[in-house]
């Protein structure tokens, strides 16, 4: 009696479709097994990923896995000065995000030395944020002296906003602050996990940098679409793309 063809691997889930990553027992999509299949056998077709979300205010956080256990033992107490100031921009937008709103409202377009106060105030809140959450060992230069850092944030120079839109932004931005807020959540919990981390090894891993990322882009991007105006995309946690070809710093 003759033998059939050799068996090989399957490259392809058999119930979804997905391309099988090498050396992988199941699937990441659906969680079926992957099965020896015989050699010549129709492959079904892999299903196409969604096209990634590209947002005009993006940002960048390279993986740093180095770190000091002195500076991130003693991060808060370090990043005081940095607190201080947060909150003091804090209560200046108070003032200058109504006005910035008003103006939208009137020409469609954010005033431009607005938009630079606010894109200031985005990129050191973020900047921040992502220090005193141990993403980043790099601490924020103070918003005047913006230069150049391992986080970036990209900002377009101008954007066009609907007054429709704008006037209504309070009430359309509620479920992405909510998420927003829940995702701060997120944050406080992943930077008691980076601190204990570090503490013991030296480094950050990798899976709570990747994380922290997703949480601080979305935080990043519901703060510039509102109070700061300064993008009329609607924010999402869907995958990004690649950034705008916008100035960085």
């Amino acid at each position: 009696m003759q033998a059939g063809p050799p068996a090989r691997a399957a490259r392809y889930c058999t119930r979804c479709g997905l391309e099988r990553f090498p050396g992988a027992r199941f699937c990441t999509r659906c969680g079926a097994s992957f099965e020896q299949i015989e050699a010549g056998a129709p492959l079904p077709p892999a299903v196409e990923e969604a096209p990634p979300i590209v947002y005009p205010v993006a940002l960048e956080l390279p993986f740093q896995p180095q770190a000091s256990r002195l500076r991130s033992g003693l991060r808060l107490p370090i990043a005081l000065p940095h607190l201080v100031l947060w909150l003091l921009l804090v209560i200046l937008s108070l003032v200058t995000t109504p006005l910035a709103w008003v103006a939208a409202l009137v020409t469609g377009h954010q005033p431009r030395r607005f938009r630079r106060l606010h894109a200031a105030m985005l990129r050191y809140a973020t900047r921040t944020a992502a220090y005193v959450a141990l993403a980043t060992g790099s601490a924020p230069a103070w918003p005047w002296r913006d230069g150049a850092h391992p986080l970036a944030i990209a900002v377009p120079d101008d954007v066009r906003l609907s007054r429709l839109r704008t006037l209504l932004i309070v009430p359309l931005s509620i479920p992405a602050v909510l998420t927003a807020l829940l995702f701060g959540v997120v944050t406080v919990m992943l930077a008691i996990g980076a601190w204990v981390a570090i503490l013991a090894t030296g480094r950050l891993p990798r899976t709570i940098h990747d994380m922290q990322r997703v949480a601080l882009g979305f935080q990043c991007r519901t703060l510039a679409y509102v109070p700061l105006l300064l993008m009329a995309k609607y924010p999402w946690y869907e995958r990004e793309g690649v950034l705008v070809p916008v100035r960085r710093s």
